[in-house]
């Protein structure tokens, strides 16, 4: 039964996904006729990140203000569907690894809705894609770093890449940030392994199992207060500490070492 739900799941997130990317390339063809494509992309890239989350059955607990464009916000990773739970909550762009660009149906959208890319094997990339970022910044739209680099267990914050913090170290912008977390029903498998994707599990398998799910529930702790610091490794530590802090733990450290081990994230 839990198979044949995950299939409706499916069809109806694919469905979903292709109406509301046409409703985007849309927007884009009809601009250069005065329609503000930023603006109205980022609604509708929030309505898509809605309806996504019902459809995987996702519930918030949300704590702290939800920042407004312009912002910058850095998050933890945990999965893929952090980019869901942040479309619904707030109108953005997101900075992600290159990867993502060869995700089966996602890559080639998100590729093309204006998502930012970083070649993480190439130094010179983070001076491009910090220009980037200064220059998406606006009325319209915030943008989105993990600073982690890469998707863990829920157990703890990852340490923090200062490289991508260059441009409000640099000029002062105020970052804000919020922690993510997930929790699934008891009869459920535990959310640190069906929600959160930290393992060699391909992401169509991964998925498919996620869409079996009953609930989900998704807490967002989002900080009071922005953080500003003129020096890049500073701000990266004092975000850090923040995130951390607000972090509800998907599992316990003790517990996770027990069934799998020390925790290796995956190298990007």
């Amino acid at each position: 039964m839990r198979n044949i739900i995950a299939g409706f799941k499916l069809a109806a997130f694919l469905l979903t996904t292709l109406i509301m990317y046409t409703l985007i390339m849309v927007t884009l063809i009809i601009s250069p006729l005065g329609i503000n494509y930023e603006k109205y992309r980022g609604y509708l890239l929030n309505y898509w990140g809605k309806f996504i989350c019902v459809i995987m059955g996702v519930r918030f607990d949300i704590n702290g203000p939800i920042p407004e464009p312009p912002f910058l916000l850095v998050s933890n990773h945990l999965s893929y569907a952090d980019v869901f739970v942040l479309f619904s909550q707030l109108r953005c762009l997101f900075v992600a690894k290159s990867d993502v660009k060869h995700w089966p149906l996602i890559g080639f959208i998100v590729k093309t809705c204006g998502i930012l890319f970083i070649d993480r094997q190439r130094k010179r990339d983070i001076t491009r894609v910090n220009n980037n970022i200064s220059e998406n910044i606006n009325g319209n739209q915030g943008i989105i770093i993990f600073p982690e680099g890469t998707t863990s267990p829920g157990m703890e914050v990852l340490r923090f890449r200062a490289p991508l913090l260059e441009y409000p170290a640099s000029t002062g912008f105020p970052v804000s940030y919020v922690a993510l977390s997930y929790e699934t029903l008891e009869s459920d498998e535990p959310a640190y392994k069906s929600v959160c994707w930290w393992d060699d599990t391909p992401f169509f398998v991964h998925f498919f199992n996620l869409l079996k799910l009953r609930s989900i529930t998704c807490k967002m702790n989002f900080g009071y207060e922005s953080v500003i610091d003129n020096d890049r490794k500073a701000l990266t530590s004092k975000l850090h500490e923040a995130v951390s802090n607000e972090l509800e733990q998907t599992i316990h450290p003790e517990k996770f070492i027990k069934e799998h081990g020390e925790f290796e994230p995956l190298k990007i």
